[in-house]
């Protein structure tokens, strides 16, 4: 292999890896691998975000709709504490991401240097692993390996510490090739016992959602269920991992968006959780069942062994990434000879499955408490925005709009975190829309969400986006306040918010804006910034 200088070879792996777009907030501590990316910048795609909190964000959404590691570069020191709120969303999220950050000089570690910070301390209880490369002849390895990490059993972030006097140094070392992502099969035994399970069962509940999926496994889920008269629920802010128009569809789980569905899981006598790990919004705090011993008989499917049992022990235990265990599902109750379905369970089960189902309904058609026009705002949105358009929410009360309004039935189409970060939003349109740039993209915000992350606004503009924000105003942190008044009713403090003038700050970014008052007006302004292309923003203003 040619001699080069390691900071080509961190570009080089990133080829290797097919890496094709990366995103960055440049800094003096990783000027050669900056200098690696001119020669490869018809090739990747470097984005330019205006602050490292945004560009992580990027990063992290990127490898959640794409199952692939988003790649995010930022500088030492601030600029690593800066991208960890992305760091931690990939975490929640189990998103595989690869954040390179710079590093002082290795001669000088441990001195309190220059905008120095321990890696290993600051990110080792955020990432699946935190890596620095001492050796210029180790990159082409570490960064594979990081690489690998990312994406397999549980995906999650990897941060690859990159010192910047090991950058400047030559190497020969040959590039690493990928080895491929290692799954675990599925037994052709799990796959019975689950199914078996499934119709032993009077009011059985599939929960799905984690990452891993993709467009045929949805919809091979959404097969079995309708076959097997299954009710699945989505775990929180994974709504798109199965069609909701579908009948046996009940709704997503968390922050009480489909009324009602956290009873159904205290009353279900099998719970079945297929990809998910699951997470603490979906199960209200893990309080939906006992801890660690629920009464309920419970099945986990889920590619990392480490995820299960570690809340909830199960009954049944399968080590599968979701995908592939749903792949090899049966078509129909017939392909399993040893089922032998009772005529009064299934009865059961299909009033069961029913009752849910309505109830799904119920709260899709129902305004959500506190946003009395949310329903009213959907319905048009829902009538104007395509069916596979991909929509991203931050965290506030108006995520609840899309959430309990909208009917996912593409995959992806939803990117939200299950991290709770405000500001995810923006930076995820962003880039969804650079993953998948023939989607209609729609990124939904509050007035406190939108300026976490506000600036890139300006990345939306200047790589030509089309891409729609529509921010909900309430002129508060709505969460916050609705929490507040619960627990020491009239004694609000802290939480009403001044804003700008959202359309003219959209403006002075470059980007086409408006102000609107009622659905009508919401309706004109929409199909407005659809036909027209480029970023726009709709300020709704809302009491």
């Amino acid at each position: 292999m040619h001699p080069r200088l390691a900071g080509h070879a961190v570009v080089e792996q990133l080829l290797a890896h097919d890496a094709d777009v990366a995103f960055c907030v440049p800094g003096e501590s990783y000027l050669a691998v900056l200098d690696g990316l001119y020669d490869a910048r018809d090739r990747i795609d470097l984005i330019t975000a205006r602050q490292e909190g945004g560009a992580a964000m990027m990063a992290a959404a990127y490898g959640k709709l794409t199952g692939r590691p988003g790649v995010c570069l930022v500088t030492r020191g601030p600029g690593a504490t800066n991208a960890s709120i992305g760091v931690h969303t990939a975490h929640q999220d189990a998103s595989p991401m690869v954040l390179l950050v710079g590093q002082v000089s290795t001669e000088h570690l441990g001195r309190r240097s220059f905008q120095e910070v321990d890696y290993q301390q600051m990110f080792g209880s955020l990432a699946k692993d935190v890596v620095r490369v001492d050796r210029a002849d180790r990159v082409p390895e570490l960064i594979a390996r990081a690489f690998h990490t990312a994406v397999s059993g549980e995906p999650g972030p990897v941060v690859v510490a990159l010192p910047e006097d090991v950058l400047g140094h030559t190497t020969d070392a040959p590039v690493v090739r990928p080895g491929g992502t290692v799954r675990p099969g599925v037994a052709s035994s799990d796959v019975e016992a689950f199914v078996t399970d499934l119709g032993r069962a009077a009011r059985p509940l599939v929960v799905a959602g984690g990452t891993g999926w993709d467009q045929p496994s949805t919809r091979r889920l959404r097969q079995f269920a309708e076959a097997f008269g299954v009710p699945v629920a989505a775990a929180f802010r994974n709504q798109d991992v199965m069609a909701n128009t579908s009948d046996v569809y009940v709704g997503p789980l968390g922050l009480r968006t489909t009324d009602g569905l956290s009873a159904a899981v205290r009353e279900a006598d099998l719970v079945a959780f297929l990809g998910t790990r699951p997470d603490a919004a979906s199960m209200d705090d893990h309080g939906l069942l006992a801890v660690p011993q629920p009464t309920q008989r419970v099945t986990h499917i889920h590619p990392d062994p480490d995820v299960i049992h570690h809340v909830y022990r199960a009954d049944h235990a399968i080590v599968a990434g979701p995908a592939e265990f749903v792949m090899a599902l049966p078509a129909s109750p017939q392909d399993i000879p040893a089922l032998q379905e009772d005529s009064a369970l299934q009865a059961e089960r299909t009033a069961w499955c029913g009752r849910l189902r309505e109830n799904y309904l119920r709260s899709l058609a129902t305004p959500s408490a506190g946003s009395p026009d949310s329903l009213a705002y959907m319905q048009v949105f829902n009538d104007r925005a395509p069916g596979d358009t991909i929509i991203s929410t931050g965290a506030g009360a108006y995520t609840s709009w899309p959430q309990r309004h909208r009917r996912f039935t593409a995959y992806p189409s939803q990117a939200g975190t299950q991290s709770g970060a405000m500001g995810y939003g923006l930076p995820a349109a962003i880039a969804a829309k650079l993953a998948f740039p023939d989607r209609t993209v729609v990124a939904f915000a509050g007035d406190g969400c939108i300026l976490m992350t506000g600036q890139e606004l300006s990345t939306a503009v200047r790589y030509g986006l089309d891409i729609v924000v529509v921010v909900v105003n309430n002129s508060r942190y709505g969460t916050i306040r609705n929490h507040q008044e619960a627990a020491y009713p009239g004694r609000v403090v802290g939480t009403e918010l001044v804003n700008p003038d959202f359309v003219a700050l959209a403006g002075a970014f470059g980007a086409h804006g408006v102000r609107v008052h009622t659905p009508s007006e919401f309706r004109s302004a929409l199909d407005a910034c659809l036909d027209s292309g480029g970023t726009s923003l709709i300020e709704i203003v809302t009491e």
